[in-house]
């Protein structure tokens, strides 16, 4: 199983290849992911390191923009808690 660094990792670069292949209308290819974990894996580790990302419910929807601030962030442990305290 992919941790969940890994798992918004890929996501992004998913997003970010689509966007590359629009503004190109032709598929970037792998070169394309390759040149990005190159090119952005290390600052994108900090970014998810320092985020709010990391603990939120919401991680698996919007892990990828790697938030310090969120109106919507609810914290992964409190519903945790919730669902096996009982």
């Amino acid at each position: 199983m992919q941790s969940k660094f890994l798992r918004v990792q890929v996501r992004k670069i998913e997003i970010d290849k689509w966007c590359e292949g629009c503004a190109l209308q032709d598929d970037p290819g792998q070169d394309y992911v390759f040149a990005w974990i190159k090119q952005n894996a290390a600052w994108f580790r900090d970014a998810w390191n320092h985020s709010l990302c990391r603990h939120c419910q919401s991680w698996r929807i919007c892990g990828h923009r790697v938030l310090k601030e969120c109106r919507e962030y609810k914290n992964e442990s409190l519903d945790y808690a919730v669902h096996h305290n009982n």
